[in-house]
């Protein structure tokens, strides 16, 4: 099985890729590809609290599991004042 990561904006300049697929199980969960991003791609800021994750474009929980075909996204959170 596999899941699609989509990068946007300035995630696909600092990785280089529109997005990736990502192998999972049947126990794979959002925390878990997460992992395999950071990992992955040490250049972009995934830390807890800079990026909301969703999946199907709905906002996902970090525990959710994940199914085939998937497709994940991270929004980073915008502030200004």
């Amino acid at each position: 099985m596999i899941v699609l990561i989509e990068f946007l904006g300035m995630q696909r300049t600092a990785t280089g890729a529109d997005s990736i697929e990502v192998p999972i199980t049947a126990r794979s969960r959002v925390d878990d590809v997460l992992e395999y991003v950071r990992s992955n791609y040490p250049q972009l800021k995934l830390d807890e609290g800079m990026a909301l994750v969703t999946v199907n474009q709905k906002i996902a929980p970090r525990d959710q599991i994940l199914h085939a075909d998937d497709t994940i996204s991270f929004l980073p959170f915008i502030s200004g004042g």
